[in-house]
């Protein structure tokens, strides 16, 4: 079996931890891409069985893990189209900080806005791309507002990084009653 070359690392190393296969490869993190590559070849060949992941890549078993990784990785974008989709996640930012009009924007007209808005929507794992939909969704003049897609993983990390900052505010709690201060 050969890994696809559009796995990275990172990737990799994700996918042992996803899976539980940490015990399988020592110090998989510290390993380079060619070593990591080839433990986890072998650890494929000698596992039977893997468990279910229903949050992330939605893979069921052995096999389907095994054809996810001999497929090249689709959220992988060239780098001209990345650049292609942060200059128009640019203008829209552009278009929102200036009170949403027209005039001022590299815009001919809202119907062109919309249509670009749509193209960029499935690239929201791109904090720029998800910054300039959510700024772009407070316009009156977009209807119906634009859904941003965000994989599994990156709804799960904003979630807890929410609730990490809901954690660490610091709120204020109003009591009532008869307190006694007391200066010395």
């Amino acid at each position: 079996m050969i890994i696809h070359s559009s796995h990275t690392r990172k990737d990799i190393c994700e996918i042992i931890e996803i899976f539980d296969l940490i015990d399988y490869i020592e110090d998989y993190s510290d390993l380079s891409k060619k070593d990591l590559v080839k433990d986890f070849t072998e650890v494929l060949k000698k596992i039977k069985k893997i468990t279910r992941d229903d949050k992330f890549l939605f893979i069921e078993d052995i096999q389907g893990l095994k054809d996810y990784l001999q497929k090249p990785n689709q959220t992988r974008i060239t780098v001209k189209e990345k650049a292609e989709i942060m200059d128009i996640a640019k203008d829209i930012i552009f278009y929102s900080k200036n009170g949403f009009l027209l005039s001022v924007s590299n815009f001919e007209s809202t119907d062109e806005i919309k249509d670009k808005a749509d193209y960029i929507s499935c690239y929201g794992n791109i904090p720029t791309v998800a910054r300039a939909i959510n700024m772009l969704n407070k316009d009156d003049k977009i209807r119906p507002k634009i859904n941003l897609i965000l994989s599994g993983k990156i709804k799960i990390q904003m979630r807890k990084k929410h609730e990490q900052k809901l954690k660490e505010s610091v709120a204020l709690k109003r009591k009532t009653g008869r307190f006694l201060l007391v200066f010395d």
